[in-house]
């Protein structure tokens, strides 16, 4: 779906059935009334056997929205002899995300598993979910963060550095290869405690284009060939996962050799390995560490990217908020980088990067799977089928959020906060699986606003075409080109340099 103008979209959502209210008036923490039992969900429009995995796979979002504003919040699909129902509300939404009894997560023919393993993004067994959450909580705390502002500073001035040697004034850049690569070195060091050059060979955003569209294809199309098949695919998939897989397991075995260091953990990884369950004293093993070392780079790395990306897209675009934007940066940093403290007086920065998570959800799709016969929405869902969450969708619910298709950062003004249903806005997803690397992608994104408004103006190349392309994160689909105009020398801290 093109983007021309991300406050006109190509086709506006109408309001769900049974909205109550003016449309755009925001609604309180109550949910719609469900319809009666009526049988099946309304049916989208498909082909004869393949129903709608050619709509799905040219653009998914596009065909769901396309679904919602012809048949409502709840949509059936079929992708050939799957069953998918797409939700579209936030009240939907709520239900399914909270009520783990009869909404799974994918199982063992989840394709994000070929990536991550059974962390605890992708985990179904609720036991050992349960364990290894417990465990690193602690670890994800605020307080516990905090202590990694120092490597995202670093990596922070490293970029500056990096983009004022490589790109002069007014230049032409690639800003979401710019983002993929900061936060790239970002959970590099506070995962490792080393800068990008230990994992960009086997991290590349090559490798990860090849491992996220694997999945993502396989996900929405069950005639997919058998992953054993020696296609070509395939074996390219399972080089750069064998690569991967080499240089974590490498990684942890160095770490647990070495012992713990002297004086605590330095990293996320000395974390991880200190931690213990609670009731039986024992650590994880070697693959319960990849498996969440690899859903940290995972939340830590891309999601944050794509979406800064779409931020220093959309202030190009309203110059006004950009501007109210410096103003509270040049009104609150000195000549050095932002402290901790620093932050917490620039709320604005933090409320533009929450509106770009509204806009453009960097996961803008949570499945889910029925485990037993259900009722949601008034209508029958039978055990199997797939649940498509669309955050796409609820983010832009006429019901919940006025003028949805306008970006507006005080929409997360304090003011307008109190009284928002809170399934209304979920991009950190919802119920016992809210992301635990919320606070650690908020930190590390309001830095870089920070950093990168005070000494950079982006503007977007009006001949770049930007397009909308989702797969497992929401990105740019021929990256996002834009001029850099420099505003004022940054400052110059001790930092290693990342090249």
């Amino acid at each position: 779906m093109a983007v021309g103008n991300p406050s006109t979209p190509p086709t506006a959502p109408m309001a769900s059935p049974g909205a109550a209210g003016s449309p755009g008036a925001a609604a309180p923490d109550t949910p719609a009334a469900p319809a009666a039992h009526g049988g099946p969900a309304p049916e989208a429009e498909g082909l004869p056997v393949l129903g709608n995995i050619v709509d799905f796979r040219k653009d998914i979002l596009d065909a769901m929205h396309r679904g919602w504003q012809a048949r409502g919040d709840l949509v059936r699909y079929r992708l050939g002899p799957v069953v998918v129902h797409g939700v579209s509300s936030p009240e939907l939404a709520g239900e399914v995300l909270t009520d783990s009894g009869t909404y799974g997560k994918l199982g063992p023919d989840n394709p994000l598993r070929l990536i991550l393993g059974e962390g605890l993004l992708t985990s179904d067994d609720h036991e050992s979910w349960m364990r290894n959450r417990r465990m690193m909580q602690p670890i994800y705390s605020k307080q516990a963060l905090s202590g990694m502002f120092r490597a995202m500073a670093d990596a922070t001035a490293d970029q500056l550095a990096h983009m004022e040697r490589s790109h002069p004034p007014g230049a032409e850049v690639d800003l979401h290869g710019e983002m993929m690569r900061v936060t790239l070195d970002i959970v590099s060091r506070c995962m490792f405690s080393t800068d990008v050059s230990r994992t960009r060979d086997k991290l590349s955003p090559e490798a990860v284009d090849v491992a996220v569209n694997y999945a993502f294809d396989r996900l929405q199309n069950p005639f997919s060939p058998p992953t054993g098949w020696p296609t070509p695919r395939n074996r390219r998939f399972q080089q750069v996962m064998d690569g991967l897989d080499g240089m974590m397991y490498g990684i942890i075995e160095e770490r647990r050799a070495a012992g713990p260091p002297e004086g605590g953990a330095n990293d996320l990884l000395d974390m991880l390995l200190a931690a213990r369950d609670a009731d039986t004293g024992e650590g994880m093993s070697d693959r319960e560490l990849r498996d969440e070392i690899i859903t940290t780079f995972a939340a830590g790395h891309e999601t944050t990217a794509v979406t800064l990306t779409w931020a220093f897209y959309l202030l190009s675009r309203h110059r006004e908020v950009l501007r109210r934007a410096q103003e509270e940066v040049d009104r609150e940093l000195s000549d050095a980088l932002p402290t901790v403290e620093d932050l917490a007086r620039m709320p604005y920065l933090l409320q533009i990067f929450e509106e770009a998570l509204r806009m453009y959800p960097s996961a803008p799709i949570v499945p889910r799977l029925t485990l037993k016969d259900t009722v949601l929405g008034g209508h029958h869902v039978p055990e199997g089928s797939r649940v498509l969450v669309n955050l796409f969708n609820i983010h832009r619910h006429e019901r919940h959020w006025a003028d949805p298709e306008r970006f507006d950062p005080d929409h997360f003004a304090a003011a307008n906060k109190k009284g928002r249903y809170r399934f209304a806005y979920m991009p950190f997803g919802a119920g016992p699986h809210l992301c635990i690397g919320k606070h650690f992608a908020l930190m590390e994104a309001h830095l870089l606003l920070a950093a990168l408004i005070r000494r950079y103006e982006f503007r977007h190349v009006p001949s770049h075409r930007v397009v909308n392309h989702a797969t497992i994160t929401l990105r740019p689909k021929y990256g996002m080109t834009m001029t850099l105009h420099e505003r004022r020398r940054a400052p110059r801290p001790a930092a290693t340099t990342a090249g």
